[in-house]
């Protein structure tokens, strides 16, 4: 059977008093005889008894570090007031850096759905209760669906573990659905959130150079021991990330149909033709056969031909390796 605590019931009492007071303009000040006549604790002693438990409760509180001013005579009754200063016992409002808020951004989207996912919730919860908010319209936009939906928490660790530590990582490598697997190692820099997608980039002692790898095209990652390149003090991860991605890409005009309020991706960047019809200019041909795929079969490739077929092919092997867990491949696999 649970016992009791009355004396920390009446603390808390006592503070909640308090509180009510600073928020209530009519009365600010408490007295004893209010206290014995309006808090739980103190109605059950006679007057000196509860004027006596008062004044200690009040020098507990006070030790405990909640500041409560005496202010003497401050009415007729010639008894003693007491009140709270809320300017030093309140919390300083919360708040976060664009880093901070997107970190905390990307946490709660990670555990949606997955083991995370209570505490995300109960962590957004309690932030949000101390005035924090989710707003992230000074950082780069997160959306909901991204490559950090598909990372274990096991997986974040380990990577995690290795930035901090400067460990290397083995794991295994595939260019997409259909393509050959392989045995890389990498010592590892860091992770980088590009456009929703997420990298791991660091050395790769393979090709003995910076290579990026898109994190939901690896698999199997282990830690390898201690790592031989560390990270470069003026390294721009972010930068690094966004030179690779932008080496050999081939540019295209593309026609294609879409009907209304369906692949914004593609027709808000598009020039609207009539009839559904779109025209993009000066798109990377990776991205759009690869984005094309994703929103089939509500996008329809016009012309030219070959890239038309080229969404075909990328639907087909990704139907073929459905059986696999893979989906439609996306451009920035791996660094040339």
């Amino acid at each position: 059977m649970t016992v009791k605590d009355e004396p920390l019931e009446r603390l808390t009492n006592l503070t909640f008093a308090f509180l009510d007071a600073e928020q209530n303009g009519g009365r600010r000040l408490l007295t004893p005889s209010w206290v014995r006549d309006n808090v739980a604790g103190y109605s059950d002693r006679g007057e000196e008894a509860s004027r006596k438990m008062f004044r200690r409760d009040i020098g507990v509180l006070r030790a405990a570090g909640v500041p409560i001013e005496i202010v003497a005579n401050p009415d007729d009754s010639g008894q003693t007031g007491y009140r709270l200063q809320s300017e030093e016992y309140s919390l300083p409002e919360l708040s976060f850096t664009p880093g901070e808020a997107t970190v905390l951004a990307l946490a709660g989207d990670m555990g949606l759905g997955r083991q995370l996912a209570a505490f995300a919730r109960s962590g957004w919860t309690k932030l949000a209760a101390a005035g924090a908010s989710r707003e992230l319209g000074t950082v780069p936009v997160v959306s909901m669906v991204n490559d950090t939906a598909h990372l274990a928490p096991q997986t974040l660790d380990t990577l995690l573990t290795a930035c901090r530590l400067g460990r290397r990582i083995r794991f295994s490598y595939s260019r997409g659905p259909v393509g050959q697997v392989s045995t890389r190692q990498m010592d590892v820099w860091g992770l980088v959130n590009h456009r929703d997608r997420l990298y791991i980039v660091g050395h790769d002692t393979d090709r003995d150079a910076v290579r990026c790898f898109r994190i939901t095209r690896v698999r199997d990652i282990v830690a390898a021991g201690p790592a031989s390149v560390v990270r470069p003090v003026d390294a721009d991860l972010q930068l690094l990330v966004a030179e690779a991605l932008r080496r050999g890409r081939e540019l295209v005009d593309v026609r294609f149909t879409a009907p209304p309020g369906s692949a914004g991706e593609l027709t808000g960047a598009a020039e609207y033709l009539g009839n559904h019809s779109h025209l993009l200019r000066n798109v990377d041909r990776d991205w759009f056969v690869r984005t094309a795929a994703a929103h089939a079969p509500q996008v329809i490739v016009t012309e030219p031909d070959d890239i038309r077929r080229s969404v075909i092919e990328t639907l087909s092997a990704s139907a073929s390796a459905s059986c696999h867990g893979a989906g439609a491949v996306l451009p920035g696999e791996e660094t040339p």
